[in-house]
């Protein structure tokens, strides 16, 4: 009969509960076991052995605070009129097993939509009815099975734990030290005449060993123990085999009376191993996507001071600001509506592009997009760009592009194995003495962790490199993947070519002041670089007056843009799009404006090259075939031919549709495509792409659907972005060589008995040293 609680695995009391022919040691366990039981989620018992985590069983009321509207929103993403989005701190996730019911929180309560766990920061992004499942009873349901939520700041708790850290490393450091001096008489031969003392501080070691290897190594034990139980290996499995083997071994020879063993090399071991694992956890730490990356998010917003109008980085907004977003423009903010009305698209939040309304003084969530007219909003909550950074790497993407799972660490583990195993069983033939501290050093100092830390920290260093220089990756994994493209395919305008206002004409009855001033607010709507070049054409001229407010504003891809300014109906784009084809005659790039239906001119703009993009795509064309597509007319063929050596590559008159369809073709063939856009028209083929990168104009472009966001002031540094990303392989192969190396050096000083486990546990952090050291030289070094 069992002594211990099905669920949790805590003793039994005298009369323990009996349910299913199982013993619990509470109503709450056996109430778990009843809710897994009933929703076919038994799998969670087979993942390891007792799992659970043991209800705290407090009332039901503990979480009626989030009825309070004040209070709830406080810890709310977003919500709209069916779905709230949470993000909860959940402490007592621990294990695999954690994950698994968490994750299947749907089959318990139909109420929950989706439940995303983050292991490491031991919290999980979980989606609900609101409908079906209040707050509340989230609160309460997760509670039940044992996973309460901590609504007060967890920092403390984090604390707490980084302080426990350092009591294990002070533990083991202390244990060291001291064993070490007790243990120095025998190193001297001192010992040998006093029996007595040497067995007296041999005893004081193993004392003092004891809490070292159930307090300062358990994380390494219980570790390998759950990874071994669920048939898996990691780097834990063999470390702890090299721990339980040498502590066995010294306790042998101290209790036999013949020494102290290797209690000093024992105690020693496991204070460098967290010397290295506090290393590693200080590496990760400066890989941290929102800690580096997000300093150089291009990521901007027009606050209204005084009636004026200023660029602001989205960090300086303050509650209570005043703020301006155009058409397609993200909110960065928790916010409260000013302007009398919105629509909104959430598609980068809940996944659905259907449009939702919002009127004024109505709550409006950050991660929305404005669709249409420019509006004005107050600031509720600050912002930060590791939000925006969120959505990014959370907006949804048809390209389904995973990483295969790393296996040469765990094929390296296995080896390791081996090789201590072999190595184990000739030197116990030969001298059974010194083979258990032999198969320990070779454990220990086959490590795979230079091998786990090259590629991370290696794409890290050069990702961030390009973040200094103006190239904004979405994450790590898009580095090989660009190393991978053998196509590059260019929009024209706003990408290769820009606006000048002092190149654009009107060609049409003169406007008046009040019409200049209607189509320039219309043209302030849109984030497309021709309206902005007509709006700035306004602006320098100054034949516009003040900003006037629009109504119905529409803008539709590739087309053209409408919307209502004193009664009056205004439409710029082409000339279908106006309700005028008969007036196109020419070839030029143009917007036709009509006001009321009466047909009034057109812009006409005068293209230019942006800088330096000559000269990058005569760096380019020798590696990449490339590509230009255009919704323009063929005015500027003769200019871009001069520039693309293959003119059937060139493609204008190009629709959003045509552009993705281009890019699909392109990979029929399983080659790989970089397209560069936008990212407004371009959105589908940036998408499509294997590698999308977005230009942005100015700090507001914000494109959830790339890859990669380049300042358009960088775009003629596009050939030495990819070299540096092509460099990024070279430094990963010297660090898998030097990787290598280190084995394999270290694996033959090792089985020939030339390492002792202490010098093991030494060099295992310093071939970490050295990879970082490696990745950061190389890229910090690297010529630009």
């Amino acid at each position: 009969m069992s002594t211990n609680c099905f669920h949790c695995g805590e003793d039994l009391p005298r009369k323990p509960i009996l349910f299913d022919q199982k013993e619990f040691c509470c109503s709450g366990c056996k109430t778990v076991y009843q809710l897994l039981s009933d929703n076919n989620l038994g799998e969670y018992y087979n993942l390891e052995s007792k799992p659970g985590t043991k209800p705290e069983g407090k009332d039901v009321y503990r979480f009626a605070f989030l009825n309070v509207d004040e209070i709830r929103k406080k810890f709310i993403d977003f919500e709209d009129d069916k779905h709230i989005h949470v993000t909860l701190y959940l402490p007592q996730i621990h294990c695999s097993s954690c994950i698994y019911l968490l994750e299947n929180l749907s089959r318990i309560d139909p109420g929950v939509v989706s439940c995303q766990v983050d292991f490491a920061k031991r919290t999980a992004r979980i989606v609900f009815n609101k409908n079906l499942l209040s707050f509340e009873n989230l609160a309460l349901l997760l509670d039940r099975i044992g996973y309460a939520p901590n609504f007060s700041s967890h920092k403390e708790v984090k604390r707490k734990r980084n302080f426990q850290y350092l009591y294990k490393l002070g533990v083991a450091g202390f244990a060291f030290g001291s064993i070490m001096l007790w243990t120095f008489p025998e190193y001297l031969g001192v010992s040998e005449d006093n029996p007595e003392f040497r067995n007296f501080t041999a005893y004081l070691s193993f004392l003092v060993s004891i809490p070292v290897l159930l307090y300062s190594a358990n994380e390494y034990l219980i570790s390998a123990y759950k990874t071994v139980r669920q048939g898996g290996i990691n780097l834990d499995v063999p470390i702890s085999i090299g721990i339980i083997a040498l502590y066995y071994q010294s306790s042998y020879t101290i209790f036999s009376g013949e020494g102290p063993g290797y209690m000093d090399s024992f105690a020693g071991f496991i204070f460098f191993l967290l010397i290295g694992k506090w290393f590693q956890s200080k590496t990760y730490e400066s890989l941290s996507f929102e800690r580096d990356y997000t300093a150089y998010f291009p990521v901007a917003v027009t606050r209204i001071v005084d009636g004026k109008s200023e660029i602001v980085e989205i960090d300086q907004l303050k509650i209570g600001d005043t703020i301006q977003l155009r058409n397609e423009e993200v909110i960065p903010s928790d916010s409260i509506l000013l302007s009398e009305r919105t629509n909104l698209d959430y598609s980068f939040v809940t996944g659905e592009s259907e449009t939702i309304s919002r009127l004024k003084n109505d709550f409006i969530y950050a991660g929305g997009r404005i669709k249409g007219d420019a509006v004005l909003l107050q600031v509720e909550k600050e912002s930060s760009r590791s939000h925006l950074t969120q959505l990014w790497n959370e907006a949804a993407s048809n390209k389904g592009k995973q990483q295969a799972p790393d296996k040469l660490s765990a094929y390296f583990l296995i080896a390791v194995l081996l090789i201590a195993g072999l190595a184990g069983s000739y030197h116990f033939l030969y001298n059974s003495a010194s083979a258990v501290e032999i198969v320990v050093a070779v454990l220990i100092v086959a490590c795979p962790c230079a091998l786990a830390l090259s590629k991370p920290f290696t794409y890290g260093n050069i990702m961030r490199q390009m973040g200094r220089k103006g190239l904004y990756l979405k994450n790590t994994s898009i580095i090989p993947s660009i190393n991978q493209v053998q196509h590059i395919v260019f929009d024209k305008t706003g990408t290769l070519t820009k606006n000048d206002p002092e190149t654009i004409q009107f060609i049409g009855d003169a406007l008046s002041s009040s019409e200049s001033t209607q189509i320039a607010s219309l043209t302030n709507n849109s984030t497309h670089p021709l309206s902005q070049a007509i709006s700035k054409y306004f602006l320098k001229t100054g034949s516009a007056s003040e900003q006037e407010e629009s109504s119905d504003f529409q803008e539709v891809s590739g087309q053209g843009i409408a919307g209502i300014i004193r009664g009056q109906q205004l439409k710029l784009g082409s000339a279908s799009y106006v309700g005028f084809p008969e007036r196109r005659k020419d070839e030029e790039t143009a917007s036709h404006v009509s006001i009321d239906g009466e047909y009034r001119g057109k812009f006409v703009f005068s293209s230019s090259i942006r800088d330096g993009v000559v000269e990058m795509i005569g760096q380019l064309k020798n590696r990449y075939n490339l590509h230009v597509l255009s919704g323009d007319q063929e005015k500027d063929r003769t200019l871009i031919e001069q520039m693309i050596p293959n003119s059937a590559n060139i493609h204008f008159s190009c629709s959003p549709r045509d552009k993705s369809d281009y890019i699909l073709n392109l990979q029929k063939n399983g080659d790989h495509v970089l397209m560069i856009g936008d990212g407004l028209n371009d959105a589908g083929a940036l998408e499509n792409a294997d590698v999308g990168i977005a230009v942005s104009e100015d700090m507001f472009r914000f494109t959830p659907s790339s890859d990669a966001i380049i300042t358009a002031d960088r775009l003629a540094q596009l050939d030495r972005f990819l070299r540096l990303s092509n460099y990024a392989s070279t430094v990963l192969r010297i660090c898998y060589v030097f990787s290598l190396t280190y084995n394999i050096v270290g694996l033959s000083f090792a089985v020939s008995g030339n390492l002792t486990p202490l010098i093991a546990a030494i060099l295992m952090p310093l071939s970490s040293i050295t990879i970082v050291a490696v990745a950061t030289f190389s890229t910090l070094f690297r010529r630009w």
